[in-house]
Formats: structure tokens, sequence, C-alpha cells
């Protein structure tokens, strides 16, 4: 049987979604899961039964042996089999008038996320199948199959750092298999003391903030896989490599928007200048005023002492200043402690983010670690965003345990780092009890967001400023994020696909029949069970 919404425009063709569910077979999440990528991307959502129509699930006694263990396990050891389904699932939906056949994801949760793992290696080299994969938590205890030949296909996997089901040798071997057979970009976000099932928020494990980060990243994946322009040669970011540091020197021009000024400070110690941006209408205000309220934030970066790498931090501060309204501080020498801040009028020290890059990465590694295991609040930075795994870890150790621990993002390039090193990192910050997101981008090497380096690599780091940008809009307040699991569940989905509700964290949705676009297609199909 099948339960679709149709758009009433047949000639506008939509990107879908093809959705893989979890052990417990298609339900309501899925279903609302469907509803959410309709409304708020506006693709076709597809919530595929990959164990059959009216198949009989066997009762999950717990444990892993039993009736139960062995249905799940004859997918999960069968990659032909459940590539088989998958397929299935992508061809029907592919042949739905209002979709764009060359634009099909699969999305799988838990159980589904290993058949995506399972599709990439058993059909990455297929042509006219999936143009991208995610898997959410997927289950990868034990071992699967290597790809049987490349991978064509675009990946996301999101996985939380405390699920025994993508553990340090699950991700290793995932890793190596994308190594040395995609051909196309990858990825990987990790997220800090969270379990399996975080973003099922039926889950004892769900986790809202864990799940608002991997759903922000899912979308903006999406979203450039399917919506940025064939012909368009850079990213947003890019641009910034055009920046003339010689403009903003002085009183910048009239009829500015915004209007921008820089100056350097010297560092009698050191000898050095840090550069300070900040735009005018935050300045004139804020300086010469008694209210808080006025003050913005601040982002400090910590450059690659390279030429190249100040001349990038220089640029990406006036960007972070032009996009953000953000003030910008470039250290060209140690790292800036917070009881400098108030004696510059206009920066609200309470909302103060760190980045570091290339030899910056260290210094900024450095103070996370001893944030991070340090009682002392006065020398925290909310965030802390470091660019590239430095070669040195060392982790800080203290009798003393913090109580406040500030937001770590690390975004680190495959080529860059080897995947032992982010298993002793993320180690020891586990052991520390800090707080991390953890990104991994393919092909990326150690000075991959510098677009003035011959390593820059444009994905990754559009990728890794789109990830730190929706941190620092929730560190800052610009979103408030309430952090709590919902005391119920959601309503489940109505047969007559009527109305549902997003969960805690989500904005709410509603569904209908009749619109200017497929808001939602949710089908359980016969053709899995002829498989």
């Amino acid at each position: 049987s099948t339960s679709t919404a149709v758009d009433d425009n047949a000639n506008e063709v939509l990107p879908a979604v093809v959705i893989l569910h979890d052990s417990s077979g298609p339900d309501d999440y899925e279903k609302q899961r469907a509803t959410m990528i309709a409304n708020e991307l506006g693709y076709v959502a597809f919530a595929a039964d990959i164990f059959g129509v009216e198949t009989d699930i066997p009762v999950d006694t717990g444990g892993w042996g039993g009736e139960y263990a062995q249905f799940i396990g004859s997918f999960t050891g069968n990659a032909a089999l459940f590539t088989k389904r998958i397929t299935a699932a992508v061809d029907y939906v592919q042949s739905l008038p209002n979709v764009d056949e060359t634009k099909v994801a699969i999305l799988g949760y838990c159980l589904g996320g290993t058949g995506v793992v399972h599709y990439i290696n058993v059909a990455g080299e297929k042509e006219g199948g999936a143009a991208a994969a995610v898997g959410i938590h997927p289950s990868l205890l034990g071992s699967w199959g290597k790809p049987l030949g490349e991978i064509n296909i675009p990946s996301l996997f999101l996985t939380g750092g405390n699920d025994f089901l993508t553990g340090p040798q699950a991700m290793t071997s995932l890793e190596d298999d994308m190594k040395s057979a995609s051909t196309v970009e990858w990825e990987t976000n990790r997220y800090s003391q969270i379990g399996h099932a975080f973003s099922n928020w039926y889950s004892e494990n769900y986790n809202a903030r864990a799940d608002e980060r991997s759903w922000n990243s899912l979308k903006t994946f999406l979203v450039d896989k399917f919506e940025r322009q064939s012909d368009e040669s850079s990213y947003s970011w890019e641009s910034a490599s055009l920046i003339d540091l010689d403009k903003y020197e002085r009183i910048p021009a009239e009829n500015c928007s915004p209007c921008i000024t820089t100056e350097e400070i010297l560092d009698p110690l050191l000898g050095t200048y840090d550069y300070i941006v900040s735009a005018d209408n935050v300045r004139n205000v804020c300086s010469e005023s008694p209210w808080k309220l006025c003050k913005g934030p601040t982002v400090v970066i910590l450059p690659d002492k390279s030429e190249s790498g100040i001349q990038f931090a220089r640029q990406r501060a006036v960007e972070i200043v032009k996009r953000y309204g953000y003030v910008a501080w470039v250290a060209e020498g140690e790292v800036p402690k917070r009881d400098l801040f108030p004696s510059v009028g206009y920066i609200d020290s309470e909302k103060v983010a760190l980045e570091g890059y290339g030899s910056g990465a260290q210094d900024a590694l450095n103070l996370a670690m001893e944030v991070s295991s340090s009682a002392d609040k006065e020398d925290v930075y909310m965030v802390i965003s470091i660019f590239q795994i430095p070669g040195n870890i060392t982790a800080v150790t203290t009798d003393e345990a913090s109580t406040y621990k500030p937001q770590i993002l690390i975004a680190s390039g495959v080529d860059g780092a080897d995947m032992s090193e982010v298993v002793a990192l993320e180690s020891m910050l586990m052991g520390m009890d800090a707080n991390y997101e953890l990104n991994r981008y393919s092909g990326a090497s150690a000075n991959f967001p510098d677009w003035n380096d011959p390593s820059y690599n444009p994905y990754a780091a559009e990728r890794s400023f789109e990830a730190i940008e929706s941190i620092y809009r929730e560190m800052f307040g610009e979103f408030p994020f309430e952090s709590q699991t919902p005391t119920t569940a959601p309503a489940p989905m109505p047969s007559t696909l009527s109305q549902t509700f997003a969960p805690s964290g989500a904005r709410d949705v509603k569904v209908t029949t009749a619109s200017s676009f497929v808001l939602l297609a949710v089908v359980y199909n016969n053709i899995l069970t002829m498989i």
C-alpha cells in the first residue's frame, strides 16, 4: 500500500530522500522525519519498509541471541540483500513524477545507517542510483564487507562519542574503507557524551542538542548536494580571499554598509601586533556606552604564523564582521586573556570564542585542554575551534574538576591527521569530560580552510565554517536552544496525513495534501516483499 501527498504542479520535479528505518521497523518516527524533511527542505520524503509489508518482526527479548537477533542479522550480515531492498526503494522514488531522479538521497537511522554503509560499498559505482548518503548513529559493531568498487556517492556519517556501536575501531574501519574507495566528498561528525539513538525522541538516549546539531548538518549537506548550481565555481567563503586589507587600515569610505574599521595593538613583550576588526555601528555606540547590552560577541583568531596564515586570519576577521556583526581579534602573539576584553568598550567579555589555525591550532588545543580541566572560569572562552589536529597532544591533569566547560569544535582534514591521532585526542577529551564536536573531511590536509594556501579545500572549509557559525549563533544566544528531553512523545502521524508534531528543538509542522510542492510521500511498498 502507499500513502502519498501529490503535488498540484506535476511539472515541478524535486529532490527526494529515502528514509531507512531502525531495527524496530518503520513507525511514527520515520513518518515524522519524512514530514520534517518535506516541510523544512521542500523535498519529497519517502519512508521505506525494508523488512517488507506485513512481515512479522520477532519480539526483541534483549541480549544478542534469539530469533530477533537472527532476523536483524539477516540484513546486517547480508550486504547484497540489504542493498537490493534499498535499491528497490530508490528505484521506486525515482519513478515518481515529481522527483528529480538525479537527486535522490538515502538517509538511514541505526539499522538503516548500517544499510547506508552496505549500499555505498555494494552499489557505490552504480550509475543512476542514490546521489547522496547519510547515516545517523549507524550500527557498525563487528565487521562488514569491504567496498566492491569505487564509492561515487557523497556521504555523511553522524555519530555519538559514547555510542558503543560506532566506537574507535568501527570508525577507523569506516574511514579506511572510505579513504580507499571514495572518489567524492565524505565526512564524519561526532558528538561528545552522546550514546546510540540520540536523534530518536522515543529513545531514552534522546539528546535534543545532538539531534539539532546533526539535523542541521544533514540539511546543509543535502542543500549543498542538491541546490548548489552546477556552474558555481566557488563557495561563499572563498570570496573572502579577494578582500583588500589595505582598504580597512584607516577610516572607511563613505556609504559603506557595514562600515568596518581595523586597529593594531602592540604586544610590548613579544613585539607583535594584534589586529582588531569591528563594525563602526558597534564601535561608535558601545565604546561610549555604559550599557552592556550594546556590546558584541568577539571571535579571537590564532593564526598560523606564516605570511599566508596571517593574511588569511585577517581576511577571515573582516568577513566575520561583515557577515555576523561580531568583533574579530587576530592575536598574532599570545592568546589574549579574558581580563583584557572589558577594557575594549565594544566587546562583550562574556561572549568570546577562539579559533586556531595551523600553528595557532596547537595553542588553541592547549587552552582547550587547560580550561576543560580547570576550576577557574575567568579564562574560559565559550567556544574553542581547532582547525586541524596538532601533532603535540598532551592531556592536562588537575585535582580540581572544571565548573565550566567551553564547546570545543575540532575540524580535521582526513589527509592532515591520521585516525590514530583522532582516537588518541578523543580519548583524552572523553577522559576530561569535555564538550566537543569532532568533524572529519575527506581530501583535506592541514591548512584546508586557508584560501591563500595551495592545500585549500573549498568544500571542507565551507562545511566547517557552517558548523562553527551554527555553534556561535547558539552559544551567543542568537537562537536560544533548550536542551531538554521531551516529557511526552510527539503525537503519532494521523492516518489522514493531516498533521504531525516535531519534537522539542524543532518547529511544529503541518502536513496537507494540496500545496505548491510535494509535502510528503510515505510509502510502504509491496515491491520490497517480492525481492
